[in-house]
């Protein structure tokens, strides 16, 4: 696989000319009006543009082969998604892990069905965005055919890559700029700057960071953290998620401790209860917190009361210690441990910019609106 990695290698440098220069225009208007639609919605379906990536370099690296058979079972098709594991997912990780998938771009509904991406079979494609299946399919139909020059369009996705990559790095470094300053908070003013930030649509992964950012400061006091580990974050979409919970400690010998499940604006019933105690049978897990943003936590009194009595239940024949209760309501429990709220708020901004890195589940809007929070907290 040496050369698929030269020839993605060679291309990328070429972009990265095109990028820093903000030289686009020697790129030909129809190669960016086809790639563009793909690029503008890399945040929803990143698998798309690094699934473009691989055809081209197939095409290139084999131009026998017809692209859109992109399976070795179909008659005459080739494995797109072996090719993309070895060679395209780790360009992307090494070079734009942000837009990069886990193992790779054709594990979605979407790009592992059995569809032929012809113009008239290709229609059938489940996409996540319906408006994107033509401009796709025309894209992969002009890679086919050589209608479109084909090194200027791996150039052009890479240095359009590169370019939002640089951005975003100016936003990360403003972020943390921000988040070093020195005014008096306390446990109230970080909740509020919480719960605002918590606010922001789209915006279920930032509790779950938050949680995970109050426990790497727990870990710096809390005696019951003694040899144990903090796992790192999983990416939160389904496809990829593994595991027991949203944020999970572990014993230094590699069995499960303490798991935390979010849950963001859904109120936590006695299924979620049912589940919990489903995942931590038959291991060794002592406490497992569910946790929602939702307001009142319940959905109604009876249910709390049921659960109440469940979780009680459950700890006296179990031994499993289960607490339900509002986000908020355990940051500012989990704060009072923490000596410099300050220190805290470094940390949060630290994983929102890390996990922004690696995935698009934190978006720009999502750092900017943290921005303003920082700005307004840090003026008064």
């Amino acid at each position: 696989m040496k050369e698929p990695f030269e020839i993605l290698e060679k291309h990328y440098q070429k972009a990265i000319k095109i990028a820093c220069n903000k030289n686009f225009d020697i790129i030909p208007d129809e190669v960016k009006e086809i790639i563009n639609p793909l690029i503008l919605k890399i945040e929803s379906d990143k698998s798309l543009v690094q699934v473009i990536v691989t055809s081209l370099l197939k095409k290139i690296i084999s131009p026998e082969q017809d692209i859109r058979f992109h399976m070795a079972k179909f008659p005459n098709g080739y494995s797109a998604r072996g090719l993309d594991t070895k060679v395209t997912a780790p360009f992307f990780k090494k070079y734009f892990p942000k837009y990069a998938n886990k193992e790779t771009a054709f594990l979605t509904k979407a790009t592992r069905a059995e569809v032929i991406w012809t113009l008239d079979e290709g229609e059938k494609l489940p996409l996540r965005s319906k408006k994107l299946v033509k401009p796709f399919l025309e894209l992969i139909d002009k890679i086919q055919n050589n209608t479109v020059n084909l090194k200027n369009c791996l150039i052009y996705t890479l240095a359009k890559l590169y370019f939002l990559s640089q951005s975003d790095q100016i936003i990360f470094d403003n972020t943390i700029e921000l988040a070093d300053f020195s005014d008096v908070i306390n446990i109230n003013t970080v909740i509020q700057m919480l719960s605002k930030h918590f606010d922001s649509r789209l915006s279920s992964r930032l509790p779950v960071i938050a949680i995970f950012s109050v426990y790497k400061q727990l870990f710096k006091t809390v005696k019951r953290f003694d040899n144990r580990v903090l796992r790192p974050l999983n990416v939160h979409t389904s496809s990829d998620k593994h595991g027991y919970g949203d944020v999970e400690i572990w014993n230094v010998n590699d069995t499960p401790f303490e798991m935390v499940e979010v849950k963001h604006k859904i109120p936590i019933d006695r299924n979620m209860i049912f589940d919990l105690l489903k995942k931590s049978e038959n291991t060794t897990i002592q406490r497992y917190y569910i946790l929602t943003t939702y307001e009142n936590c319940f959905m109604n009194s009876d249910e709390e009361e049921y659960i109440n009595k469940f979780i009680l239940k459950i700890k006296k024949e179990k031994k499993l210690e289960i607490i339900a209760n509002g986000i908020i309501y355990s940051l500012k429990y989990y704060l009072r441990f923490i000596e410099d709220y300050h220190e805290f708020l470094k940390t949060y901004t630290d994983e929102l910019i890390a996990d922004a890195k690696k995935s698009t589940e934190v978006k720009e809007f999502h750092l900017k609106n943290w921005q303003k929070i920082l700005k307004k907290h840090s003026n008064l």
